[in-house]
Parts: structure tokens; C-alpha cells; sequence
């Protein structure tokens, strides 16, 4: 996504570094999703996504300064959550099993093809097209294609962004269409290294159940997590479980759309990304400096997690274990245990907790996003403008974790 700097530091024994920067440098609740939306309580989840665990389900309400400036992005019409999960394993099963012979009005000279299984609403069946992944790929510019069944459509993108691109379907009517599945090339430096197959949040699949989907996954997944650390002997503290379940939203919010667009709108396709693709969520998500997947955390911090929490038993390979959530999420949690340890034991970190001059989620979030070493300098700088001191990409970082505190409501958990 988007370049972060933080490995933590040992104050103790004088380790620095982050969850995001190579730099040198302790210790295990139901559920509640619910929906970002300015007006409309949630839909309960009539499917389950995994990991599972039995969740607590708490409504959203959105505070009188976040009412929308724009359109929310939330669809209340067509498929149930459970519809929709059902007609994407059907496309899927279609696209592994059928090759790439549907008709195209352009030929395939200049890039790879991306095929598109979509829902017809007219036929109530799925069809399917193929566009080069560079018209795929070019936002606001109308492509046309034939579908498997000889209809005339167009495709449009919304926003670029590989895997994760949104696009809009319509027929030769005008009328939209639910796009499901993407079939991805995905290439490396010109060389083709896997074929993904990606929902993304193309409208009509934004929906409150859908969302609520996705935050019980996120938060599941968190809690399993710490669950599996609880039994290797190590203790997360349920504030700091709290704090990452937050984090796993933050750290995949394009800093162009925070400053563009109604904020919960965002955070929506945040969770529903999470909950249509499940494991395969930001599996492509690699930033440049090597941080990847759900949790964004570069290759130097991960190994430092595994030597010092051998027990958690974390996988070996950094880009295997950083796809696998509960696997990513154990290290971000032995993280943020260290890091916060590391911090309230600071008598300048301390002082300012006490006096209010810092929250711990702000603390907490910079530390992850930043060099959590300097913190304790910058507060005894800076005093009650401390966070004025602190990188320009971190600032942000804490503007998105204000607003999603505005957005989305997270009953702290009690154990």
C-alpha cells in the first residue's frame, strides 16, 4: 500500500525498530461488526465467514461531524451476502475449469487478458467478458467487449489498482450489472507469476451485510490470533488486540481517497474486500519497502518476532506468513505487546499518559506507523504538541485513526 517506517524499541535493552523499517530493537472476546454508514443500522451476517468464532454483534452510529458531504457507497438492493458468496465460488469453479475462449472487440497485443465474471440481471445467470488488463487497467474510459453468451457490454474502471480495481458493468442498454469475480494475470517485472482470482468493491456488492461480514472477519481473525498466542504462553492484552483490529483498516487507506472522499465509504470497501476474498485479502498488498499483506510488515521485523516469541511457532517464510492472517496477525500482535511494554515503561511516555497529553491509541498507532524509539524525545520536545513532531506520513496515519473512530464503533473488549 503505502511506505511505512516502525520497529520497536526495547528501552530495556536498547533494540530499535518497527513494524516497518529495518532498524534494530512481551506477551494473548467475541466479535461485533457492524456497519459504516451514516443513517442505517446493521444487517446481521447471514453467512459466516471463516476463521470462526462466535462473534457479538454491536450497531454503528455515525456521529452528527461525520454525516456525509458525498453519496455513501452502501448498495441495499440485490443479492444477499450468502447469494453473492454462492455466485462468486460458481464463477470461480467456471474460470479454473473453462480457458480464455470468449470473444473480445480488441485483440490481446498489448497485455495480458482479464477476464470478468459478472451477474446478469436480465438473464439471472452469470456471464462472462475479457479486456486486456491495460484497458482494465485505465480508469473512466469505457471498454467494449462481447460476453460468453454474445451480448454487447462495456466495462469501466473506477479506480486502478491491480487486483483491487473496481470497475462498472453495463449492457448495450445502458443498464449495470453485479461484476463478481476477477481473473488476474499477476506479473512481476514483466514475467507472469500467478493468475488471481479477486473480488474487488465493484458497486452493488458494498452492502451492510457485506460489510458487517467483513468486520467480523477482521476482528475473528485478531481474536483467534491471540487465542493461539494465550496457549504458546504468551499474553495480549485485549486494549492492545483492540488497537490492532483498528490498525488492520488503517493500514490499507489510500491517503488520495481520505482526502477526496466521504471517509466510511472507505472503511466499507475495506470490509468488504475483507469479507468477499477472506484469506486472500491484500495477498498482493506489498509495499516498497517489502511490507505485505493484512498487517504490512516488512521482512526484518518479522524475523526479529519469530527469534524473540519462538514459541508462537510463526511460519518460517515472511510472504507465506504474512498471507496467512492468523499467522500475520500473531506477529502483529507479539509486536505491539513488545512495543507497548516498551513505551508505558518510558517515565516520559508514562507522564504524558498520565496527564493526558497523549492517548495510548495514538501512541500505540505512531509507534506502529513510525520509530517508536523517538516518541518518548518527541513528547518530552514538544509537550502536549508532540504529535506535531512527528513524520509527515504518521500524522496522517493518526488522522485515519481518528476518523475511523468517528466512523465505525469497537466495544472494547473486556478480557
Amino acid at each position: 500500500m503505502k511506505l511505512f517506517a516502525s520497529i520497536g524499541l526495547l528501552f530495556l535493552t536498547t533494540i530499535q525498530g518497527g513494524a516497518q523499517s529495518p532498524q534494530p530493537s512481551s506477551t494473548p472476546a467475541a466479535m461485533r461488526p457492524s456497519v459504516v454508514t451514516a443513517s442505517t443500522p446493521a444487517v446481521p451476517v447471514r453467512s459466516t465467514p471463516t476463521p470462526v468464532q462466535v462473534p457479538r454483534q454491536t450497531p454503528v452510529s455515525m456521529p452528527s461531524q461525520m454525516q456525509p458531504t458525498q453519496a455513501s457507497n452502501l448498495s441495499y438492493k440485490g443479492l444477499s451476502f450468502s447469494q453473492i458468496k454462492n455466485k462468486i465460488a460458481e464463477a470461480k469453479r467456471a474460470m479454473q475449469t473453462r480457458p480464455l475462449n470468449i470473444v473480445m472487440s480488441e485483440p490481446l497485443t498489448t497485455s495480458a487478458p482479464v477476464r470478468i465474471a459478472y451477474y446478469d440481471s436480465r438473464d439471472k445467470k452469470i456471464d462472462y467478458i475479457v479486456v486486456s488488463k491495460e484497458a482494465f487497467l485505465t480508469p473512466s474510459f469505457p471498454t467494449a467487449a462481447v460476453s460468453s453468451n454474445g451480448r454487447g457490454m462495456t466495462t469501466t474502471t473506477i479506480r486502478a489498482n491491480g487486483v483491487n480495481t473496481p470497475i462498472v458493468v453495463r449492457d448495450e442498454t445502458g443498464q449495470t450489472h453485479l461484476p463478481l469475480l476477477v481473473q488476474y494475470p499477476v506479473e512481476r517485472s514483466g514475467r507472469y507469476m500467478e493468475t488471481a482470482y479477486y473480488m474487488s468493491t465493484h458497486p452493488g456488492l458494498v452492502t451492510p451485510e457485506v460489510v458487517s461480514a467483513g468486520r467480523f472477519y477482521v476482528a475473528n481473525t485478531i481474536e483467534i490470533a491471540r487465542d493461539q498466542l494465550k496457549v504458546s504462553g504468551y499474553f495480549i492484552q485485549p486494549k492492545i488486540a483492540d488497537m490492532a483490529e483498528r490498525l488492520a483498516t488503517v493500514e490499507h487507506v489510500d491517503h488520495l481517497r481520505f482526502r477526496t472522499e466521504f471517509h466510511p465509504n472507505i472503511y466499507n470497501d475495506i470490509f468488504t474486500l475483507y469479507a468477499l476474498n477472506e484469506g486472500q485479502t491484500y495477498r498482493y498488498s506489498v509495499s516498497s519497502a517489502g511490507a505485505g499483506g493484512m498487517v504490512q510488515m516488512i521482512p526484518w521485523t518479522y524475523r526479529m518476532i519469530r527469534e524473540r516469541y519462538p514459541r508462537a511457532l510463526l511460519m518460517p517464510d515472511f510472504v507465506e506468513g504474512m498471507r496467512h492472517h492468523v499467522n500475520a496477525s500473531k506477529a502483529m500482535l507479539l509486536y505491539m505487546q513488545m512495543t507497548w511494554n516498551d513505551l508505558i515503561a518510558s517515565p516520559a511516555v508514562s507522564d504524558a499518559r498520565l496527564t493526558g497529553i497523549a492517548r495510548d491509541e495514538h501512541l500505540m498507532a505512531a509507534g506502529y506507523n513510525s520509530n517508536p524509539a523517538k516518541l518518548p524525545g518527541y513528547i518530552t520536545r514538544g509537550g502536549a504538541n508532540w504529535a506535531s513532531l512527528i513524520p509527515r506520513e504518521t500524522k496522517i496515519y493518526l488522522q485515519i485513526w481518528d476518523s475511523l473512530e468517528r466512523a465505525v464503533a469497537l466495544p472494547p473488549r473486556k478480557l
